[in-house]
Formats: structure tokens, sequence, C-alpha cells
């Protein structure tokens, strides 16, 4: 119970903006929860995952890839593959990878995370619809703007049916997706 207050306060600091102090205070938590609770426990995993988040946030991305890829790495051994953890963390860290330029990593990673979301989530979910953004991104910025269209438009137009024009899932698709198309005459 303790763990998780503490979790709920780091996670508090990251949404107002105290990034560091959220990194601090997880680091901390973390290596209670290692000493407390296996490596590998759901809830570890979490934390760590909540680490490269604060290290995201403060722009330090090789410190965010490698928390995102230990959270990845050891949920994917103890949970599995296809987990909504797993998923989480390996997209946190395909997003990481992609602002790194590591196109050759990050986008074939976002790729795999962008299908498996739609099998077990539908392409409707709005995690699905986050991850194909970010591939979008990651296929617009490594030169790929006809991916770029391709993924975008696919996101946008079921978006659209899902939850209308004015959502805000749909205004940001719509938005990239007239990005990629104006930089793709």
């Amino acid at each position: 119970m303790q763990l998780e207050r503490r979790l709920g306060e780091a996670l508090r600091l990251l949404d107002v903006g105290s990034h560091g102090s959220a990194e601090s205070a997880l680091t901390e938590l973390l290596a209670d929860c290692e000493a407390e609770i296996r490596a590998e426990h759901p809830f570890t995993i979490t934390v760590i995952d909540a680490l490269g988040s604060a290290c995201y946030q403060q722009r330090n991305f090789p410190d965010a890839a490698a928390w995102h890829r230990d959270a990845h790495h050891r949920a994917t051994r103890s949970l599995g593959p296809n987990h909504p953890l797993t998923l989480s963390a390996a997209h946190n860290l395909g997003s990481a990878l992609l602002l790194m330029h590591e196109w050759a990593e990050g986008l074939p990673l976002l790729l795999t995370v962008l299908e498996a979301k739609k099998a077990a989530l539908g392409s409707e979910h709005p995690e699905t619809l986050a991850t194909a953004q970010a591939v979008g991104a990651g296929l617009f910025k490594s030169g790929d703007r006809q991916g770029a269209a391709l993924i975008l438009d696919q996101a946008y137009r079921t978006a659209l049916r899902a939850y209308g024009s004015d959502d805000p899932t749909v205004v940001d698709l719509r938005h990239n997706l007239d990005v990629v198309l104006r930089n793709s005459r």
C-alpha cells in the first residue's frame, strides 16, 4: 500500500510538470520496489516505465530510452510480448528512439506495437491511434512521406468514424496528416 501511494505521488508530480522531482521520487521508489517485491513484478515495471517518462519529459531521450528498454525487457520476460504493460513500454521506447533519430530500431518496434494493439484493442482504441500517430510521425521524419501519409490517413479515417470530427484525437490526426500531405508535394 505504501509503494502504491508513493507511485501516485510521483505520477502527480509528473502531471504538474515537476519532472525532476518525479524522477527523484521514482528512483527512490524503484530501489524500494526491487528490495520489497521482485524485479519483474508488474508494479516494479510500471515504476521503471514511469522513470523513463520522467526523463522523456526532461528531453533526456537517451536515459528515457534506457528506462523504457529495461521496462520492456522485464515486461516481455514476465508478462509476455502482448501484455498491455509490455506494449506500453514498447510504445514509449519506440517514441524515445524516434526522437533520437534511431529509425532502424524505433520504427519496426512501433510497427510491431501497432499491429499488436490492433489485434488486442482494435483499430479504434485511443492507445492504438496514439501508436499509429507515432508511427506516422516517425515515418515522416525519417523521410518516408508516402508511408506516413498512408498510416495517418488510415488512423484518421478510423478515428473519424469512431469519434466524430470534433474529437481531439481526430483533430490531431487530421493536422498531422495535413502536414504530411502539404510537405509531400
